[in-house]
């Protein structure tokens, strides 16, 4: 694997703790592919799993390796991470040496590169699996206890009856939900052919890691969608509040409305500029008929509020 530091995708060759070679490539290199076949003598159908760059998560047994396409984050940060920052990661691993390519590199990879150069990292090619697959599990649970947390907040705005603060976070949240969702989901199925089958690359010890990797992705699976299960309980609490707002806003105005009605009626009678009108030659005509219609007004409200209408 020496040669491959000649190869423009080339990116690192790192030893693992019991010699054996660990050699990362860029996929974004039309050279990759042909360095894959020709001088590491993969499979052909190898090399196109390898290189392909849209790709879902899946694994592929043969008896001279494994490989793995994993989902994975690529952002280094504090801050909630997006759906569209999970890339993947594609391994190929055998008893003696590990082979990853990338279109851009993932936490976890990064994490096992630093570790191996600081002294310390996986011994052999089935514990950098299981390291790498912890690794990711680690950054994902962060990221679940974000969205946990932006529903808690959620719900409190909504409790607090303040949807319009509630429903930008709110569509935010589903959003980055169904995306996660969407990818972690292909991984289960991962962890449970690695975790069951038996085969050289995978010692029983990294069986039984990748069994409690899989245990974590099935609670952060269940609390994702629980989550979004709430969401849409918050969701439908917040358009019974609207709901409830704009029928006391459109009640208020059915109330003015109603209230004005007759004296809009009297007021336009009035306007007719005819002779013969009620109070047209007292000298106190207006105020007169200005009486009537608080009268009249004060006689409607009283008579929704004998109904039970105000």
């Amino acid at each position: 694997m020496q040669t491959a530091q000649h190869q423009p995708g080339y990116l690192h060759l790192l030893p693992l703790k019991d010699g054996s070679p660990w050699l990362h490539m860029c996929i974004r290199h039309a050279e990759t592919a042909g360095y894959l076949m020709a001088e590491a003598a993969l499979d052909d159908l190898i090399v196109d799993a390898l290189v392909e760059e849209d790709t879902r998560s899946r694994v592929r047994l043969r008896d001279d390796g494994i490989m793995v396409l994993l989902k994975a984050m690529h952002l280094k940060g504090d801050e909630m991470a997006k759906p569209e920052d999970m890339v993947s990661i594609r391994l190929w691993l055998t008893q003696s040496s590990v082979i990853t390519t990338r279109e851009a590199d993932v936490d976890p990879v990064i994490e096992i590169a630093s570790r191996l150069k600081a002294g310390g990292g996986p011994a052999t090619p089935g514990i950098f699996l299981a390291d790498l697959v912890e690794e990711h599990l680690r950054e994902v649970g962060e990221q679940v206890e974000m969205l946990e947390d932006a529903t808690d907040n959620i719900g409190r705005l909504v409790n607090l009856h303040q949807p319009e603060k509630a429903c930008p976070s709110m569509a935010d949240t589903e959003t980055r939900i169904s995306g996660f969702l969407r990818h972690l989901n292909p991984q289960r199925p991962i962890l449970e052919i690695l975790s069951t089958q038996i085969h050289p690359v995978i010692a029983e010890r990294e069986r039984s890691r990748l069994d409690d990797a899989l245990n974590r992705l099935l609670r952060f699976l269940e609390t994702l969608q629980n989550l979004r299960e709430r969401l849409a309980i918050l969701n439908d609490q917040v358009e019974r509040i609207q709901d409830r707002e704009l029928s006391r806003s459109s009640y208020a105005f059915a109330a003015v409305a109603t209230i004005f009605l007759p004296l809009t009626f009297v007021t336009g009678l009035f306007g007719v500029n005819l002779s013969g009108l009620p109070f047209e030659t007292l000298a106190h005509g207006f105020w007169a008929l200005v009486a009537v219609c608080v009268a009249l007004a004060a006689a409607v409200v009283w008579l929704m509020r004998w109904n039970k209408m105000l």
